[in-house]
């Protein structure tokens, strides 16, 4: 059976999937976004990591129509790019919609598209380099004009829920740690005790 503790980091992470930066739907002209960043942190490489693990996860969540792919072969010195394909209007179908069936996620050695992506019409640029994955998911929000996907009140209940026992149990492990430490203290006094009894005896 699944203890209380399983079925709360679950539902935590599901939770932090769903909401926060990154939890948007996009619009249906949007055919691809590629990511092109370096293995490395150096170079200003680091927010467009951090996007790519937290941002881009949720934004995925929420579009799995949309491909999304990576191309991390760059070098640290080379800028770190994010391009927005946009589909032509008549290429634009029912499949891009936020419930359809998700699409491929991979990852390229190039910003070639495989030949299956819906054909882009235009593209967009957002760099990268040097910001923050706060920043990125700012300038990605105003290029795309994605809408923002709230909480309902059943989650907002939830995360307050979650909330609470999280400080409970702060207060309960700070409360078991001074617990800790008077019994050990104790001990030691204890213990000089018997060592100065002993010492006298002598």
């Amino acid at each position: 059976m699944v203890s209380l503790l399983q079925r709360t980091r679950k539902l935590q992470t599901l939770l932090a999937i769903k909401l926060g930066p990154g939890a948007a739907i996009l619009p249906k002209d949007i055919s691809r976004i590629h990511m092109r960043f370096a293995q490395r942190n150096d170079g200003g490489h680091m927010g467009p990591r951090k996007f790519w693990r937290h941002e881009l996860v949720r934004l995925k969540f929420h579009n799995p129509a949309i491909p999304m792919t990576i191309d991390r072969t760059c070098a640290p010195s080379d800028p770190a790019i994010m391009t927005i394909h946009y589909a032509p209007t008549d290429a634009i179908q029912t499949s891009s919609s936020p419930t359809s069936s998700p699409a491929p996620s991979s990852s390229t050695s190039g910003d070639t598209a495989a030949s299956d992506y819906t054909p882009t019409t235009r593209s967009e640029s957002i760099l990268m380099t040097n910001k923050s994955s706060a920043e990125i998911w700012r300038e990605v929000a105003r290029v795309t004009r994605a809408v923002q996907v709230e909480a309902t009140p059943e989650e907002k209940e939830t995360l307050e829920k979650l909330q609470e026992q999280r400080l409970k149990s702060e207060r309960d492990s700070a409360l078991s740690r001074e617990v800790r430490e008077a019994k050990k203290r104790e001990q030691d006094l204890l213990a000089q005790a018997r060592g100065d009894m002993s010492a006298a005896a002598a």
